[in-house]
């Protein structure tokens, strides 16, 4: 047999069925659209009206490093006339400019040659001589020839 409820306990049960029943109707105005409103709006498919195809794959355009036309092509060369470098055959035709030298392990050292700029460790070849060093101030390659880093612009 069910034990009976007491007043307290019968007050507690219709306060919480009529906050449940209150809580329901104070939600329906935000739940349901008005009968005014429905009647007078037609939903219709989103259609593609413009003729713009879209591709399956969005690509990027790529974009080429070019060089600064206000530095001369000779800056930070330290050597330029010097009898120790003879012309060489597969040797780059624009002297390199070094842009920027990271130190670490291991050090790395950033290069525009004929306006591409690409990134440079010990032992890497620029045209037909290779990197022997790199400090603060610059490369030294396999000849002697030192690339100086060229001055920050602004």
């Amino acid at each position: 047999m069910i034990p009976g409820l007491y007043d307290d306990e019968r007050r507690s049960l219709a306060r919480w069925a009529t906050m449940l029943i209150l809580g329901g109707l104070a939600v329906l105005p935000v739940t349901t659209q008005s009968s005014s409103i429905a009647g007078a709006s037609v939903v219709s498919a989103p259609t593609n009206d413009s003729g713009i195809e879209l591709p399956s794959r969005l690509t990027f355009p790529g974009f080429s490093v070019r060089r600064d036309p206000f530095v001369p092509s000779h800056v930070g060369r330290e050597k330029l006339e010097s009898a120790a470098i003879a012309p060489q055959p597969d040797a780059p035709a624009a002297v390199p400019i070094v842009r920027a030298v990271v130190l670490g392990n291991p050090a790395r050292a950033l290069v525009e040659e004929e306006g591409v700029v690409r990134v440079f460790a010990v032992g890497d070849r620029i045209g037909a001589l290779a990197i022997a060093a790199i400090t603060p101030s610059g490369i030294t390659l396999s000849d002697g020839a030192r690339l100086l880093l060229a001055p920050q612009r602004q």
